[in-house]
């Protein structure tokens, strides 16, 4: 289970830290379907990115102390 949640934390944090980053670029100006590609699916650094925040997310929630009301076993 702390797999999943680690997992949609880490896309979390990915989707926030793209918008910050990519956010002016989408903003205002037309783009074609192969330069968000070539910015997405066809960037090492895309992927690099969203393995390595899906890795943070797994770390933060294995080893969170705190089991709370919400949180689930």
């Amino acid at each position: 289970m702390w797999i999943l949640k680690g997992s949609l934390l880490g896309i979390l944090i990915f989707s926030v830290l793209f918008a910050f980053r990519y956010g002016r670029n989408f903003y205002h100006t037309l783009m074609g379907p192969g330069v968000i590609s070539q910015l997405t699916i066809h960037n090492v650094f895309f992927w690099l990115g969203l393995v390595g925040c899906v890795l943070v997310g797994c770390a933060i929630v294995g080893s969170w102390p705190i089991k709370g009301f919400f949180w689930a076993p």
